[in-house]
């Protein structure tokens, strides 16, 4: 929250993308911290998965054309 005189504004954010707004648990404004003018150090805590993320293997497409062009043959 900005003070000047009489009025209050907000001037601090924290952007997450859609999907990670869940995991934002608590914003808090360190108050007399002030990292640039008019702007406030803010506190994210935001909980993070640590489990690892399996990827399918990667194949080239020309690769899976030519086994199923093979198999085709095969099968004939």
């Amino acid at each position: 929250m900005y003070v000047a005189g009489s009025a209050k504004s907000t001037v601090d954010y924290v952007m997450v993308r859609q999907e990670d707004k869940v995991k934002v648990r608590n914003v808090r404004v360190i108050p007399d911290e002030e990292c640039m003018p008019k702007h406030k150090l803010l506190v994210v805590d935001m909980q993070i998965n640590t489990t690892k993320r399996w990827h399918k293997k990667f194949e080239p497409r020309r690769n899976k054309l030519v086994k199923n062009i093979k198999a085709m043959l095969e099968t004939r």
